[in-house]
């Protein structure tokens, strides 16, 4: 159990950063612990973004007029 759950932990830290790690994804004894840790860690990201986004009035696709961004 508590390698499940370091596993978990793992994943989630490393799904709020964005990453993730093959190789303990596919370990057959703690591979779905971690998986499940990496999807809850980014959408746990994807929450904060929002929060900080609805925070700052920020409204609509940041991608919307990508011109706008390179000055094209």
């Amino acid at each position: 159990m508590d390698d499940a759950l370091v596993a978990y932990n793992a994943g989630r830290v490393d799904g709020a950063a964005g990453f993730r790690d093959p190789q303990i994804a596919e370990d057959p004894e703690v591979g779905a612990d971690y998986r499940v840790g990496v999807l809850d860690g980014r959408i746990a990201a994807f929450h904060l973004i929002m929060e900080v986004r609805r925070i700052l009035g920020v409204e609509g696709s940041l991608f919307e007029r990508p011109d706008d961004v390179t000055g094209s």
